[in-house]
């Protein structure tokens, strides 16, 4: 397949930079190769996901649930104009609803309707996170400090060792990822490594929703704040707000800025 044939654009939401391909007629093997050939010619991206604008649906290539890839498409939806629109999205059975904002940001939310028992458990070391589409390890900030220096010593090396550790959790969810936690700028600083097991692809990402809102229940758990600005690699910042009746979670939100940074028209890229 040659990727000048295919149609796809690259938004950066905040760091994690993703390509969106328009279009959901692919096969598996299509979309695989396809995603292989992107992230080969973009070094940027870290993540594919497939489209139809008027169906309001986006699927990741590897199946798995993504909330960057999830406000980039309310993005392409609604062309960057202030507007709201609902969406369905690859890894989670829910209606999801996104806006963007006057500022310019884009906003999805996400139903639960869970307590929060049944999504966050403790772990000697760690708490595990279940979200619909995608499993997460969250490593108290002591835990933390030495796996993000040997990121900075060996980056490779580290995410070797961290997807061994990944391959140990049970788990059906297509994606699997560790989020390490630091104080920065007297914010909560999330370092995800993610894997999507489908497709094999391991990131040390500039940003993740999903991480940040992993991250914002940890902290819920612990303290009892609701609200939360965390603090991407990329140096931008994800909102996450987590509604609750109790301890029961009714849904989440989270925003943060897309910038488009690059359109692909027949193999052509354009700054």
């Amino acid at each position: 397949m040659n990727l000048e044939d295919v149609d796809y654009e690259v938004l950066n939401p905040g760091g994690n930079e993703t390509a969106l391909v328009m279009g959901l007629e692919y096969s598996d093997e299509e979309r695989k190769i396809i995603n292989n050939k992107i992230l080969k010619q973009n070094d940027d991206v870290e993540q594919v996901g497939f489209m139809d604008i008027k169906k309001r649906r986006l699927e990741m290539a590897g199946g798995e649930f993504c909330l960057n890839a999830t406000r980039c498409a309310i993005w392409k939806i609604l062309n960057g104009k202030v507007g709201s629109v609902d969406l369905t999205v690859s890894g989670n059975n829910n209606v999801l609803t996104g806006q963007i904002l006057e500022n310019k940001d884009v906003y999805v939310k996400l139903p639960v309707n869970k307590n929060i028992s049944e999504i966050v458990t403790d772990n000697i070391l760690f708490q595990i996170i279940k979200i619909d589409g995608i499993l997460l390890a969250v490593f108290s900030e002591e835990l933390s400090k030495n796996y993000i220096k040997k990121l900075k010593q060996n980056e490779e090396d580290t995410k070797k060792e961290l997807k061994k550790l990944m391959s140990k959790f049970k788990t059906k969810e297509n994606a699997v990822g560790i989020i390490l936690l630091e104080q920065a700028e007297e914010q909560i600083k999330i370092n995800p490594i993610i894997w999507v097991k489908t497709i094999d692809t391991v990131f040390y990402e500039t940003a993740c929703g999903s991480g940040s809102l992993a991250a914002a229940y940890t902290k819920y758990v612990q303290d009892k704040e609701q609200c939360f600005k965390i603090l991407q690699p990329s140096g931008y910042s994800i909102s996450v707000s987590i509604d609750m009746d109790k301890e029961y979670v009714k849904d989440v939100r989270l925003s943060g800025c897309i910038v488009e940074r690059k359109i692909n028209n027949g193999g052509k890229k354009y700054e």
